[in-house]
């Protein structure tokens, strides 16, 4: 009998703490929205537009150096599986991914005002037909937005990694040159 005491014990200690008896430590919430931080710094940076942006649509501004001038900005973002590239506007045409910012004057139709949306990446140019009458690049350049993927089970404090590739200004003289877009950081909350 003393041989079946221990191990009925021992059975019954640890059904106490597998069927909630003991404590455990609370489980991480799953997200609901996206909350992005600003660029400390930056001659360019995506900035949240806090007007046009909601808990899970974040629309971000491509913002410009006080000084210089331009006709045109070309953009390669990426981001993490949480969120997914969506139009500016919804009244925008399915697609567009990309809208003008306050800067250049795109004229009439056709409007240099493209992007595209290639798995997790996206890639956008907005330009004057132009360059002759360059614009001032203090302000918004250009608009691109996220939403929250909802349904996939995201934890609260997932990093969306919001990444930045290669960006180019159409200049003064016409000429494309690299710039350096800084991106704040992006999780889903």
């Amino acid at each position: 009998m003393k041989l079946l005491a221990a191990p009925l014990g021992l059975i019954l200690a640890l059904a106490q703490f597998s069927c909630g008896g003991g404590s455990s430590s609370p489980s991480t919430p799953k997200a609901s929205g996206l909350v992005y931080t600003n660029p400390a710094s930056g001659t360019y940076r995506l900035v949240r537009n806090a007007d046009l942006s909601t808990t899970t649509h974040l629309v971000l501004d491509l913002v410009g150096p006080l000084s210089g001038t331009g006709s045109g900005v070309s953009v390669t973002l990426s981001a993490g599986t949480p969120v997914a590239w969506s139009n500016v506007n919804g009244s925008d045409p399915a697609g567009t991914f990309l809208a003008n910012g306050t800067q250049f004057s795109l004229g009439s139709a056709p409007q240099i005002l493209k992007a595209r949306v290639t798995g997790q990446s996206l890639v956008g140019t907005v330009a004057e037909k132009g360059f002759s009458a360059p614009k001032s690049l203090n302000g918004t350049l250009l608009r691109v937005a996220l939403d929250f993927r909802t349904g996939l089970g995201t934890l609260s404090g997932t990093d969306a990694t919001l990444q930045v590739g290669t960006c180019r200004l159409l200049d003064a003289s016409g000429t494309l040159q690299d710039i350096t877009l800084t991106a704040g950081t992006l999780v889903c909350q």
